[in-house]
C-alpha cells in the first residue's frame, strides 16, 4: 500500500482516482509526486513552488522602479522579497544589494535565514574563493553580514537601527547591477516601519544603476507617513472579496499615484503554507480594522472619515461604465471667491443610483488638497486661476456639449449673495442665468443632514455579499480623482476650514436634493423646482 505525503498544493489523487488507475501507473505517479517535493525542498529556487500572487508583484516589477508588498500575517512577503534578491544575484552579475531588517536578530532568523534557503544548492556550501564568499550558519547567519557569489554579485544585509545611529552608511552605495538580466533589484526593506527619511536616501543610491526597491510589511501601525506616500490617491487596479469580511472587496492591487510604484497586497489566505486556518481562528470574533491589517494587509486610518463604508474597490468605477442611457444628467456648483468653484456632474439611472462622472477642478488642474506638515492644506486646484463668470460658463459649456443636463444646483449662501455690480446689484445666480446657465438654489438644511443622507447613498449590507439588490447607490468615476480622495480623507473635525470640504459641499447637496431619474417620454414632470425650497 503507497502512501502519500501531505503538501499544500501537491494533491495526491483519491482512492477513487487510484481504484481506476493501472498499478504501473500509480508507482509512477507516487514517484513523480514525491520526486516534485523532495526537489524543491533540496532546491527551492530551481524547483520551489511559486504562488500566483508573487508572479503579479513580479509582472509589475517591469513597469515599475519600486513594488511596496502590503501583507498579511504569514502571506508570504518575507519568502517572495528574498527569493527576488537571490535571483537578481544570480542572474544580475556585479549586482549590488542591500537587505535591511528590524534587528541583527531578526535579520538573522528571518531574513537571512530566507535568503540562504533560495540559494541554488550549489551555493550552500561554505565558499571562499578570491571571487566568491559564502558562509552560513543557522545560529550567526551570513559571516560578516554578506555573501559574495561566483558571478561578483553581493547581498549586504543591514538593520533600521544602524542607518538611524548612522545615516553615512549609506554614501558611495550604487546599487543593482550595471548588466542586468532580470529584474534589477538594488535593496529590500523587509517589515519596514520607519519614516520617508531612509527610502529617500535610498532612491537616491538605486539611480545610478537604475535599481529597483522591495518594500514589504504588515501595516500594524495604520496610515504612517510611508503608507500615505504610497497609498494617497493610488488607482485601483484589482480588488478580491475578503472571506473573514463576509465577501467586502479588498485592495489586491493598486498603482500609486505619488511614486512609481505598484502596491500588492498580499492576503494571508493565499499562502497555503502559512497556517491559515489557524490565523482566520485566531481572528474571529476581532474588529473590522484588526481583520484587515492582520489577514489582508490593509492599513487603516487611526481618524475616521465621515463615510466609513466608501470603498474605492466598490464605488469607483472605471470612466467606460458609467451608464450614457436612460439617465437623467445634473451639475452641482460650490462658488468660492479668492478660490476655485469646484463643480460635478452627477447621472441617476431608474434606480435612483448616483453616478459621479465629472468633476472641476480634476487633477489635470491639480490636487484640491496637499499633505504638508502633517495636515491637509489648499492645493494647487484650489488656487484661483482668476477665472469671471463667463470664463465659468464657457467651461461648463465646453464639457457639456452634446448632453443634456436637466437641472442644476448651486451654493444658496454665496450662489445668492448680493453684491454690487458696473450695472447694479446683482448675484452669482443671476449672472450665469443671463448666459442661459440656470442654477438653483441647494437646500440650506444643516451640513450633518446632508452629510447623512450621502452616507445613506453609500450604505449596503456589508456582511453580505454583492448582488443587484445589495449594494450601494452611490458610484464615481476613477477618474474624479479629487473626489474620490475627498471621500476618503474628509473627517469633518476642522468644520468651514476643512481643505477637502469644498468636493464634499457638491456631493451633500447633490444627496440633499434626493435627484430622480425623470423619463421625459412618460412624465411631463420636472425637477426643476427642486432648489427653491
Amino acid at each position: 500500500m503507497l502512501t502519500w505525503r501531505k503538501h499544500a498544493i501537491l494533491k495526491a489523487p483519491t482512492d477513487e482516482e487510484v481504484a481506476v488507475m493501472d498499478p504501473e501507473d500509480i508507482v509512477n505517479l507516487h514517484g513523480i509526486y514525491h520526486e516534485a517535493i523532495e526537489n524543491a525542498e533540496k532546491d527551492p529556487f530551481r524547483y520551489g513552488f511559486h504562488l500566483p500572487h508573487w508572479g503579479k508583484a513580479e509582472e509589475a516589477l517591469s513597469q515599475v522602479t519600486e513594488i511596496v508588498a502590503l501583507g498579511g500575517n504569514r502571506s508570504g512577503k518575507t519568502a517572495w522579497g528574498s527569493y527576488c534578491v537571490v535571483r537578481a544575484a544570480v542572474e544580475n552579475p556585479k549586482s549590488e544589494i542591500f537587505c535591511f531588517a528590524q534587528t541583527s536578530e531578526v535579520s538573522i532568523r528571518q531574513q537571512q535565514s530566507a535568503i540562504y534557503d533560495w540559494l541554488p544548492m550549489e551555493l550552500k556550501t561554505k565558499q571562499t574563493s578570491a571571487s566568491a564568499y559564502i558562509s552560513y550558519s543557522k545560529k550567526n547567519g551570513f559571516t560578516d553580514g554578506s555573501l559574495i557569489l561566483p558571478n561578483g554579485s553581493q547581498i549586504i544585509f543591514k538593520t533600521y537601527s544602524q542607518y538611524q545611529n548612522n545615516p553615512t552608511i549609506l554614501e558611495g552605495a550604487e546599487l543593482g547591477s550595471r548588466d542586468p538580466k532580470w529584474h534589477n533589484i538594488g535593496v529590500y526593506l523587509d517589515e519596514y516601519l520607519l519614516g520617508p527619511e531612509l527610502i529617500n536616501t535610498l532612491r537616491f543610491r538605486l539611480a545610478t544603476r537604475n535599481a529597483k526597491l522591495l518594500l514589504t510589511f504588515t501595516p500594524i501601525d495604520g496610515w504612517t507617513e510611508v503608507v500615505k506616500e504610497y497609498l494617497d490617491g493610488a488607482s485601483m487596479v484589482e480588488s478580491r472579496p475578503a472571506e473573514l469580511l463576509k465577501g467586502e472587496l479588498v485592495p489586491y492591487i493598486q498603482r500609486s499615484k505619488k511614486r512609481n510604484a505598484s502596491i500588492h497586497y498580499f492576503h494571508s489566505q493565499d499562502n497555503p503554507f502559512g497556517g491559515y486556518e489557524r490565523i482566520k481562528e485566531a481572528l474571529e470574533g476581532r474588529t473590522r480594522e484588526e481583520i484587515l491589517i492582520r489577514a489582508y494587509g490593509v492599513p487603516v486610518k487611526s481618524q475616521a472619515t465621515k463615510f466609513p463604508k466608501f470603498n474605492t474597490a466598490v464605488n469607483v468605477i472605471p470612466n467606460d461604465k458609467i451608464p450614457t442611457e436612460n439617465i437623467t444628467r445634473y451639475q452641482i456648483i460650490d462658488p468660492a471667491g479668492a478660490k476655485n468653484w469646484f463643480m460635478c456632474w452627477v447621472a441617476v439611472d431608474e434606480t435612483g443610483t448616483y453616478y459621479v462622472y465629472r468633476e472641476w477642478p480634476s487633477v489635470d488642474v491639480g490636487d484640491w488638497a496637499e499633505w504638508k506638515s502633517g495636515k491637509w492644506v489648499a492645493g494647487e486646484a484650489a488656487k484661483g486661476l482668476g477665472y469671471g463668470i463667463r470664463d465659468y460658463v464657457e467651461l461648463i459649456q465646453n464639457y457639456e456639449e452634446g448632453e443634456e443636463i436637466f437641472d442644476r444646483l448651486i451654493d444658496s449662501r454665496l450662489g445668492a449673495a448680493r453684491y454690487q455690480a458696473s450695472d447694479g446689484a446683482s448675484s452669482i445666480i443671476e449672472d450665469l442665468a443671463e448666459m442661459e446657465i440656470i442654477c438653483n438654489p441647494a437646500s440650506g438644511l444643516d451640513i450633518e443632514e446632508g452629510l447623512q443622507a450621502l452616507i445613506s447613498k453609500m450604505s449596503y449590507d456589508t456582511s453580505k455579499p454583492l448582488d443587484s439588490v445589495n449594494r450601494p447607490h452611490f458610484y464615481i468615476s476613477q477618474d474624479c480623482e479629487n473626489i474620490i480622495r475627498a471621500l476618503a480623507e474628509y473627517t469633518g473635525d476642522q468644520g468651514l476650514k476643512e481643505a477637502w470640504k469644498d468636493p464634499i459641499d457638491v456631493l451633500r447637496y447633490a444627496a440633499i436634493a434626493d435627484l430622480d431619474h425623470v423619463d421625459a417620454t412618460k412624465s411631463q414632470i420636472t425637477k426643476q423646482g427642486n432648489g427653491g425650497y
